[in-house]
C-alpha cells in the first residue's frame, strides 16, 4: 500500500518555487539542498519496508558552461556524492548553451531493512539535442550497468533523503530543478 489509501502518493512538501541553482563540480553534486534543509524532506525512521517502491521526478533548466562530460545519478543520503549511488556511463555536452528543460525519473526499492538495509536504485534522465552531443545520445541510464543493490544504508534512522546528482568535468554548469516529486508507489 502506498503511504495513504491513494493508489499512488505525491510526497510533501510540494514544490511552489524553482530550487536555488546549483552549480556543478567535477564529483558528483546533489542538485538540491541535502541534510536538514533537504527542500523534499528527509525519510521518517524506519521508513523503509522490503519491496517498498519510491519513485523519484524532476523537471530542471539546465545551462551548460564550458565545455566537457556529464555525469547523472540518483542518491541516498544527507550529503553531496553519498555512498549509496549509482551513476550512468559519460556523456559529452556541448558547451556554453541553454537553458534547457531536463527530466529525470529513478526508483529507489528497499531489498533489506534495519541498520545495514540495502537499496536498489535505477533511472533515466533525458536531455534535448541541444544540451548533448547527438554522437553519444541522449538518454543516459543510470545505474550504466543497470538496476543492481547498492551500498547499505541504516532504515532505522530519518536523516537521509532521495536526489539525483551531477557532475561536470568542467564544473561550470548550472543546474535549477523547477518539479522535484517524490512518489510511494506501494
Amino acid at each position: 500500500m502506498a503511504d495513504t489509501p491513494l493508489w499512488r502518493d505525491l510526497r510533501q512538501p510540494f514544490v511552489i518555487a524553482d530550487f536555488a541553482g546549483i552549480t556543478l563540480t567535477t564529483t558528483q553534486k546533489m542538485l538540491w539542498t541535502p541534510g536538514a534543509g533537504n527542500p523534499m524532506g528527509n525519510f521518517p525512521a524506519n521508513y523503509w519496508t522490503v519491496g517498498k517502491t519510491v519513485k523519484l521526478s524532476m523537471l530542471t533548466k539546465w545551462t551548460s558552461g564550458t565545455a566537457g562530460n556529464i555525469t547523472f545519478g540518483m542518491a541516498y543520503g544527507a550529503a553531496d556524492a553519498a555512498a549509496p549511488n549509482v551513476v550512468s556511463a559519460t556523456h559529452a555536452a556541448v558547451a556554453s548553451v541553454g537553458p534547457f528543460l531536463v527530466y529525470a525519473e529513478g526508483y529507489a526499492i528497499c531489498r533489506s531493512t534495519g541498520t545495514a538495509g540495502t537499496l536498489s536504485m535505477c533511472g533515466m534522465v533525458f536531455f534535448p539535442i541541444d544540451l548533448m552531443l547527438s554522437t553519444v545520445g541522449m538518454n543516459m541510464g543510470f545505474p550504466s550497468a543497470g538496476g543492481t543493490v547498492v551500498s547499505t544504508i541504516d532504515t532505522t534512522v530519518g536523516t537521509n533523503g532521495l536526489f539525483f546528482q551531477a557532475s561536470r568535468s568542467a564544473g561550470t554548469d548550472t543546474v535549477t530543478p523547477v518539479w522535484v516529486g517524490i512518489e510511494a508507489l506501494n
